[in-house]
């Protein structure tokens, strides 16, 4: 049975590969475009935003440093997520720096063996989070005209992650879970570790480049072939009650495949800013699946299973927006 639905899965999504060069084909200009749109994003804000921290966090996990952060931050991180203290760490690097630096350090900290599964998949539901620059900056500044926005979603899908961590703080796998001690840092090695963390951090960057300026395209094809406009329609027509404009829909299903693109389609909807705060918040919180694959290729040692991962995305999704919509109620 696993096997026939592999299979399936298998067909569905060779099939789909082949419908993306069939349009590449006919199109090249159009999608070579949107390429171009998505380099053209990577370079000039991922590159700036992310790298530094790629290269720092890196750094700093393989000179052991964080293990003394860890006590600092473990009596808090215990008691509410019965996590190690090195989950702390994780956390404030993931505010800090967004997407998808939590994921890495999860899976770093996991290969290097310095947490169980258990621990990453645990961290993961709180340690995945986007970062100031791009909800204040890019959605709160530059997309809703609003400081005060963008800093009511930041505040709302940081607390939204805290509730999520709290929710899975139980969570158990029923194999026996070791820690994999695979890494031992040599302290005195200073170079291989400089040269050595430049290279993975350059890896990564290109890799995270690789998926934005692919779903770039894609996006771009689900719309021009209808197919993202024919789900929008679906939930327009069941829930016109709302009142809601079809760009509103059109908004948030670009939003699942690429937050980015969701969030700036959605501030140009004639639509209040209430709303509009709480289903940005709620695309921040998913991620978009763009962000899951990078998230899941950095957390691919760990062998999360997709629909915990999804499960936890989700929930993290839902405690944000309804957060947002008590703040946005009490002002």
């Amino acid at each position: 049975m696993k096997f026939s639905k592999a299979k399936n899965a298998s067909i569905i999504f060779s099939c789909f590969i082949l419908f993306l060069i069939v349009a590449l084909t006919l199109y090249p200009q159009t999608y070579m475009q949107s390429i171009l749109n998505g380099l053209d994003i990577w370079l000039t804000s991922v590159v700036p935003a992310l790298f530094p921290f790629f290269f720092l966090t890196k750094l700093l996990t393989k000179l052991g440093f964080i293990e003394k952060l860890s006590k600092i931050f473990a009596p808090f991180t215990q008691k509410l997520f019965k996590c190690p203290g090195i989950s702390g760490y994780v956390f404030f690097m993931s505010i800090i720096s967004g997407y998808p630096v939590g994921s890495k350090l999860v899976g770093e900290l996991y290969e290097n063996g310095k947490i169980s599964k258990t621990d990453a998949i645990k961290m993961n539901s709180f340690c995945s989070t986007s970062g100031p620059l791009f909800v204040i900056g890019t959605i709160g500044v530059g997309m809703l005209l609003s400081q005060t926005a963008g800093i009511i979603i930041l505040i709302s899908h940081i607390f939204g992650a805290i509730l999520n961590g709290f929710l899975f703080r139980n969570y158990k796998k029923n194999d026996i879970d070791l820690k994999n001690n695979i890494e031992k840092t040599n302290l005195h090695k200073s170079d291989d570790i400089l040269k050595s963390t430049m290279e993975d951090s350059i890896i990564s960057i290109f890799m995270v480049g690789g998926y934005i300026v692919v779903f770039y395209m894609i996006i771009d094809v689900l719309f021009n072939f209808h197919i993202l406009s024919s789900f929008s329609n679906l939930f327009f027509n069941f829930l016109n009650f709302f009142n809601l404009p079809k760009s509103f829909f059109d908004g948030v299903f670009s939003g699942i495949v690429e937050v980015t693109r969701g969030a700036y389609n959605l501030s140009s909807c004639n639509v209040s800013k209430d709303i509009l705060c709480v289903a940005i918040c709620g695309l921040v919180s998913f991620g978009g699946i763009s962000i899951h694959l990078q998230s899941l290729t950095f957390l691919s040692k760990c062998k999360i299973k997709m629909s915990v991962y999804l499960l936890q995305k989700i929930t993290h999704s839902i405690f944000s927006m309804l957060i947002c919509a008590l703040i946005m109620l009490i002002l």
